[in-house]
Order: C-alpha cells, then structure tokens, then sequence
C-alpha cells in the first residue's frame, strides 16, 4: 500500500519537478528549489505513512502535521496534511488530498484527487 501511495505523492508531481526537460527549455530551474524537491527518500516514506494514516482514520478538514525532523534530512521540511470532499458510491471512496508543503522560506500546495476501492490502496485519479 506505501508504495502505491508514494508514487501517488511523487509521480506526477516530482517528475514536475525533476524530469520535465521543458522545464530547461523554459530556464524553469527555480522549481528545483520548492519544498518537495527537498524530501529524501526517508522523507517520502515517512511521508506517505503519514497520509495513508490521513486518507484512512481522519474526518474531512482534520489537518494532521508532519515533519522530516529526525529523518537525517539537513533541510526541514513540514507539510500539513488534509483530505475533503470524501464521497462514497457502492465499495469506491474519493477523497480529495491537500499536502502543503513548507522549507527553506518556501510554500507549496498540492491537491490531487484520490480514491480506493473496499480496503484497497488509495490510486490518484488522472484527469
């Protein structure tokens, strides 16, 4: 399940950040600098248990903090951790996911939606 998770969190949004050649093209560098190019990968484990702990236990609009501190990152980096908008239609839950990301002076937020069918892995939606 943490994997399917983790590449919920890092998929679409680090290869944003890191493999996206237009983003050379376009002198878009800077976006090497935003929070989530900063997470390690003991980050994003970490990370990733904290939102399926999220998506699985908490109500709509229950933040829930994180933070790399004790990881061995030497950049903190803290998210608060949100999902709204959960709808249920036979076995499949949707919920929409907001990660919002802080460090080194700099914001990021994301909001992606998600869904799991019964007690299955949360899968991001393609839109």
């Amino acid at each position: 399940m943490g994997k399917h998770l983790q590449s919920l969190l890092c998929a679409g949004v680090l290869s944003c950040v890191i493999a996206v050649p237009e983003a050379q093209a376009f002198n878009l560098r800077f976006l090497a600098e935003t929070p989530i190019a900063y997470l390690k990968p003991k980050d994003k484990t970490s990370i990733t248990a904290a939102v399926n702990e999220l998506l699985n236990s908490k109500k709509d609009d229950e933040a829930q903090n994180w933070t790399n501190e004790g990881l061995g990152n030497i950049t903190r980096v803290q998210a608060e951790l949100t999902a709204t908008d959960t709808t249920t239609v036979d076995d499949k839950t949707c919920r929409k996911l907001h990660v919002a990301l802080h460090a080194k002076g700099q914001d990021q937020t994301l909001s992606m939606q998600v869904c799991k069918v019964g007690s299955g892995s949360w899968v991001l939606q393609k839109k």
